[in-house]
Order: structure tokens, then sequence, then C-alpha cells
């Protein structure tokens, strides 16, 4: 077990902005852990005697983590509690708020959306310092340790991973006289065969999907482009927002999809939405989560749902951004409370425990060992659309910085700007004066948080 005496080594990508929890508050919409930034860790107590862990996981993915902590108490003897914070964001903004009353959960799960607002409270431990020492980080996937990884270290424990994929209607592509063993690759192609579902009169629309960011960052990722300098923020701080050539293509397409009735915006950040619009076969394509498989599969009953990769602006597939969440740890609890997290994340990354998250939830298992065993298993040959994404992930190139999600401080305000732009670009007559109108406010989110 890694010695844990000293409780105040915080974690710093990069470095540790010197800035307050109003600061950071003010400048990212959620609450901030006060007077705890500038490198100086607080001693913490945990909010129970029993290991908790906050999460965002909710309905039967919720139930297999509350499994999980049942089957771990029973193995190792240690109770722990797995916490229903509702979002993401109210993990967050929980978390920080524990931090500012010195009563904190044991582990937090944290969209990898908001790494570097975790990191700049410089009140996090690397989960590499925490598990065993005969744990080898070694089998999580490159692809996702790509990500979590700071320093050459494991700064939070992979676990709910995924990519962003593309669900087809097969009944409606047949009915339209469409092949769903060849599904749309291009946007090209997407729109060629929502012109032919809509003009057939088989669906309302062609596609749609949440307007969500990780979809716009997706698109650059599969063109092998950066969103931001310093390699989307994962080799300095970034002040610039790159709009290239590819930017405008997808931005004119989203546009002329919308304009000639063949996408439907189901709002900003509506998850559900989208899903519903494909349900009801209101549209024969979803862009969404790898997560969804499951729900989906089980949604569909009237007509026969199916899986293909995300896609692209061109014919260009760089590789995806990662999706999901990761479970960090604090700094500055109990020297001997350490020992136990430890056993936990251990057990959480175990290849039994991964398949067992990964059947139930449909996010792709994070380590080489569970991916083997559902391969000798026969599981992906029997549910190939739990196979796409895990393929689309290891297909693209980890090497590459266009396939690391963006790491930015102010990631929460970047998200809105770029979420709200994308509907104003959509509804304008001129694309280009929209898209340097987005640039010039992400550029400005990123000068004030950062200068």
């Amino acid at each position: 077990m890694t010695s844990n005496n000293d409780a105040t080594r915080g974690i710093s990508r990069r470095r540790t902005l010197a800035t307050t929890g109003a600061t950071l508050a003010a400048t990212t919409g959620l609450s901030g852990c006060m007077g705890l930034g500038g490198g100086s860790a607080a001693e913490f107590s945990p909010v129970a005697e029993e290991l908790t862990a906050w999460h965002a996981m909710g309905g039967t993915n919720g139930e297999t983590l509350d499994q999980i902590a049942t089957d771990f108490e029973d193995e190792h003897g240690i109770a722990a509690n797995m916490e229903f914070q509702d979002s993401y964001e109210n993990v967050l903004t929980n978390t920080l708020a524990a931090f500012d009353s010195g009563n904190v959960a044991d582990m937090f799960q944290v969209d990898s959306l908001f790494a570097q607002q975790v990191f700049d409270t410089d009140q996090v431990r690397p989960v590499a310092e925490i598990l065993p020492d005969d744990f080898d980080t070694g089998v999580f996937l490159d692809n996702v340790t790509e990500f979590f990884t700071v320093d050459g270290e494991l700064a939070s424990l992979p676990f709910n991973n995924s990519n962003a994929i593309m669900y087809i209607n097969r009944d409606a592509f047949e009915e339209a006289g469409l092949d769903p063993d060849d599904p749309p690759s291009t946007l090209a192609e997407v729109r060629s065969a929502s012109e032919t579902l809509v003009d057939e009169g088989v669906t309302q629309y062609g596609i749609t999907w949440p307007n969500h960011v990780w979809f716009v960052e997706t698109w650059y990722g599969f063109e092998g482009e950066l969103m931001t300098d310093a390699e989307n923020g994962h080799a300095g701080d970034p002040s610039t927002f790159y709009t290239p050539d590819a930017v405008y293509d997808l931005y004119e397409w989203w546009k002329g999809m919308a304009d000639d009735g063949l996408y439907t915006n189901p709002g900003i950040e509506a998850w559900g939405e989208a899903t519903s619009l494909f349900i009801e076969e209101e549209a024969a394509m979803v862009l969404t989560s790898t997560a969804s498989v499951a729900g989906l599969i089980a949604d569909s009953e009237d007509f026969t749902v199916d899986a293909a990769p995300y896609p692209g602006i061109s014919e260009t597939r760089v590789g995806p951004v990662i999706g999901g969440a990761s479970f960090y740890v604090p700094e500055g609890l109990p020297a001997d409370r350490y020992e136990e997290i430890g056993q936990l994340l251990r057990y959480m990354a175990q290849p039994e425990v991964q398949t067992e998250w990964h059947k139930g939830s449909g996010y792709y298992p994070i380590t080489q060992p569970s991916v083997e065993s559902l391969r000798e298993e026969g599981w992906f040959e029997e549910n190939p659309m739990y196979n796409v994404a895990l393929e689309q992930l290891q297909n693209g190139d980890a090497s590459d910085p266009a396939t690391k999600r963006a790491l930015l401080g102010p990631a929460r305000n970047v998200q809105t700007v770029i979420q709200n732009a994308s509907v104003d670009i959509v509804n304008a007559d001129d694309v280009g004066s929209e898209i340097e109108a987005m640039k010039s406010e992400v550029e400005s989110v990123l000068s004030d948080y950062y200068e």
C-alpha cells in the first residue's frame, strides 16, 4: 500500500490556479470551495462511517452500482454506500460545497467535461497513489487512460466511459429502400438517407440528437482537429478556439438539414427528448451515447434498433473523444481511510465487475482483461450493438491530441456558449459571422478564467 502520511499533496494539472472558490464559482456558474485554492490542501472528515461514493447514475445503472457496493461489502467486509446525487453537476456542486464544510464523500463521480475544475481545486489525490501496490494500472485501455492520466499518474478511476454513436431504425431503413447493414458514415450520407426517409413518408425527420457540446467535440475529434490551442488544454492554458474549415462544413450541413426539415432540434442538453423522438419513430436516426444501448433495445418494442459508428464530417476518422465520468478521491482524509478506498477502487476495476457494469449499462468495459473475458464468452458476437462504441474507441488514435476531450477550467461556460451558439448558427442567414461570434465568445470566456 502506498504511504499516505502526507496529507498536503494535492494534484495539479499543469499548475493550480491561485484563486479563491468565489472566483471559481464566478467563472463556472457553480458553487466553489471558499479559500481552498492556491495549492494548500485542507484536512477533511468523511461524511459517514461507511465508505461513501457520490454518483450521478439513476435507474438501472444506479441499481447496478448499489449491487456492486453490496458485493464488495460481502467480499471484503467493508461497508460502502453509493449515494445518488441526481446529476454530474450536482455531484460537482455538492463536492465543492463539501470542500468548504470539511465533510466530504470518499469518492465522487465527475463528468470528464469538468475534470479541469476538479484539478483546479487542488483538493484531490491521484488514485494511482491510493490503489494497492499490486494493482497494475496498465490494465486500463490506452484510449481511456490517455485522458485520465496526469503527469504520468492515473488521477481518477475511469469507470463509466463512453463515446457517441449512431442508432438506426432498421425497419424504417428497409421501408424506405435503404440498406440498414450499410448505414451512413458521413454527414453527406446522413443527408441522403434522411431525404429518402422523409420523401418516402417513412419518418417525419431523418435524424436528431441532443444539442450538447459533446457531439461537436466528437466531430472535431474525428476530423483530427483541436478545439483549442495548448492541445485542447492538455499542454497549458488555452486561449484560442479553433474554427477550421471542417467546422464551417459541419454547420452549413447542420443548417441545411434544419432548413429542409430533415433534422429536428430536441433542445439544449435534451437527451431524453432526442431518445423519445427516435423511440416514437419520428426520426429514423439518433446520435447519442453508447450508454443508451440497453435502454434503446428495451424501449424499441415496435421496431428493430441497431447501432452504427458515429458519422464523420468527411471520410476522415481519427477518433472519438471520450465521454462519461470517473471517480475522484479527496486529498486530506485520515490516512487509514485511503486503504479502504483503495480496496473499493480496485474492486470496481476487476474484470468481473467491469463485465457486470458493461452488460447492465452499455458503457464499454475499460480494462483489457474485461474486454478479453467478454470476447472469450462470445458476448460481442451475440450482442454486436455493445461492440460498436468499443471498436470505435480502439480504432481511434489515442496519441492524437484531437481525440482527447478538451480540458478547460471554464468548461461549463464554454459548453453553454457552444450550445447556444449552435442554435444561433443554424437559425442565421450568415453562418460564417455566427461562427466567428462563437469563436470570440469562447475566447473571452477562456481569457476571463485564465488571465
